[in-house]
């Protein structure tokens, strides 16, 4: 009788255990002090890369994305996107920063959180639009269903 007591109260207390969240973040993004030490028009790619780390990805066009992202993973359930945040950087030909531009994702809609510079706006939309269209996985029609 002590055993299925044992037994009852083991099941119990993991069944709980599995029902708890967890929330994990994965990748980085500088902080907005660091992004602030980022000078427009001076800093080369190189002392951006000393000053706030390298990259996640870099673009066709040699811009940087740092790109973090937030999930909460509850117990027997799939993953779900909390938060997903990118950084851009952007630089011109003589590889010099040119924009320090900040997005998150807002129900499945880019938000621009921060934009240094009100130049031409993003360039790479593509590798842009991958990063953030990942969120919602594949759907029937994107599979031709």
């Amino acid at each position: 009788m002590i055993y299925l007591r044992v037994l009852v109260c083991s099941l119990l207390i993991s069944l709980f255990i599995s029902c708890t969240t967890n929330i994990k973040n994965y990748g980085y993004i500088p902080t907005k002090s660091e992004l602030d030490t980022l000078v427009i028009g001076k800093d080369s790619k190189e002392s951006v890369s000393k000053k706030i780390g390298h990259p996640a990805t870099a673009g066709l066009e040699g811009s940087f994305y740092y790109v973090r992202s937030t999930f909460n993973e509850p117990g027997l359930r799939s993953a779900q996107l909390i938060d997903r945040t990118v950084v851009l950087l952007s630089f011109d030909k003589r590889n010099l920063l040119r924009n320090v531009e900040t997005f998150s994702v807002d129900k499945k809609t880019v938000v621009r959180l921060d934009y240094r510079v009100t130049e031409t706006g993003l360039q790479n939309k593509n590798i842009f639009q991958q990063i953030i269209g990942s969120i919602s996985g594949p759907s029937a029609s994107s599979l031709g269903l």
